[in-house]
């Protein structure tokens, strides 16, 4: 479908200067939603530090990351800037952008949307997680039926809304109109260790642990110990944390090589991105760059978040073969890293979202992330349904609601 099939995306794209505003509400409503133009909303610095202190943001929705993002998007991504506002203020923010479709996809819209991601691999490449609304806490329902109305009203132009990695399943299935369809394209456990429970039980970290795991570990911690006892630093200073992520980078890259795939440091914007983050993260504690060595031995480097009272494990280069055996600088550099936040006082250590039989054994516990896609009921989606199916293709995924229900299964994976 062309431009002039849709007239919401065609004012839209027309210039990046306008705001376009979209009132959901009916006349007497307090909630009034709009897509603007991000150059043309100079207060959204402010409006959304505001937000951010009054919500349930994840470090993946914060300031400091949402505004490194938008500062080195590519000259080719517009973003929109969809805002909610009720008699109090703005209650709900995102980033969307659109992404033209491919293939088989443009038979059922010209384009998706695509919430805080832009269909570019080599700019994905810095993978959001927990993302969704940044939204007042307790309003996540109403900010969602906000952005969906707003959605619903550009027209006939977009195939689906996705929505990556988001904790806000629940919300979204509450705040679904009749006339649109939610599905879990995927769904994968977000390992953590509740280190506010350990505490508050008096437990060790280690004591928590399975036998399995406790034994490899000491056998690491052993080999490990030949060259000193095991410590775990964070980096003071810029300077520091960029010299240390730039080292962590090349084990990263090294490892990934020697199986075949480039790794996460081949992509030019993932580089930039994250040399940004870490430059300015450094001095506000956003980012916590922790090298873990055994007397002058480096057994890895550990790329944390540091949002809030939680460490979110983000990325890791690790000294593969410094062991003749019981080499296992991952679980000996993690393990560290854990007892060191525990020891400092956070309440959790998330791994993120995969299901990696390392996160599994390392942790204490598990929350589920979605990957959802939501699109208009009709014709246009039963055609696409049925054609994925004819390919053979799950494109769909199961409804929402279904996998919501399927979640209490997976507490213990």
């Amino acid at each position: 479908m062309d431009k002039g099939d849709d007239p919401g995306m065609e004012m839209l794209t027309a210039s990046r200067a306008l705001p376009v505003a979209m009132s959901c509400a009916k006349p007497k409503s307090a909630i009034r939603a709009e897509l603007v133009a991000v150059d043309a909303y100079p207060g959204l610095e402010v409006d959304w530090i505001r937000l951010e202190s009054r919500s349930d943001a994840s470090p993946f929705t914060s300031w400091a990351w949402v505004s490194t993002w938008l500062a080195l998007l590519p000259a080719t991504c517009h973003p929109l800037v969809f805002r909610a506002r009720d008699e109090s203020g703005v209650f709900a923010l995102c980033l969307l952008l659109r992404a033209p479709e491919r293939g088989m996809g443009r038979l059922f819209g010209s384009h998706s949307l695509l919430l805080q991601e832009t269909g570019e691999p080599g700019v994905d490449q810095v993978t959001i997680e927990y993302a969704g609304l940044l939204v007042r806490s307790g309003a996540e329902t109403a900010g969602y039926k906000a952005l969906f109305e707003a959605v619903r009203r550009l027209g006939a132009g977009w195939r689906r809304l996705r929505i990556s990695a988001t904790a806000h399943a629940n919300a979204i299935a509450s705040a679904l109109p009749p006339t649109l369809d939610a599905a879990s394209v995927d769904a994968r456990p977000s390992y953590f260790v509740d280190l506010a429970a350990l505490r508050a039980a008096g437990r060790s970290y280690h004591a928590s642990l399975g036998g399995n795991i406790r034994g490899s570990l000491n056998q690491a911690r052993r080999g490990y110990g030949a060259h000193g006892e095991l410590r775990a630093e964070v980096a003071e200073d810029a300077s520091t944390a960029l010299a240390w992520l730039d080292e962590m980078a090349a084990l990263h890259t090294s490892y990934w090589n020697s199986k075949g795939k480039p790794g996460s440091f081949s992509s030019p914007f993932f580089c930039r991105f994250h040399r940004s983050l870490v430059g300015a993260g450094a001095a506000t504690g956003f980012t916590r760059m922790t090298r873990v060595s055994a007397g002058p031995l480096t057994v890895g480097y550990v790329y944390n978040l540091a949002w809030r009272d939680r460490i979110y494990y983000y990325n890791s280069g690790l000294n593969y073969g410094a062991l003749p055996r019981h080499d296992r600088p991952g679980l000996a550099a993690l393990h560290a890293t854990i007892e060191q936040a525990l020891l400092e006082g956070w309440s959790q250590f998330d791994f993120l979202a995969g299901a990696q039989e390392y996160k599994r054994r390392l942790a204490t516990d598990a929350r589920r992330l979605h990957w959802v896609d939501i699109r208009r009921q009709g014709a246009r989606m039963s055609g696409e349904r049925l054609v994925a199916r004819m390919l053979g293709k799950n494109t769909f995924g199961v409804p929402l609601t279904s996998a919501l229900a399927a979640d209490a299964g997976h507490a213990d994976e």
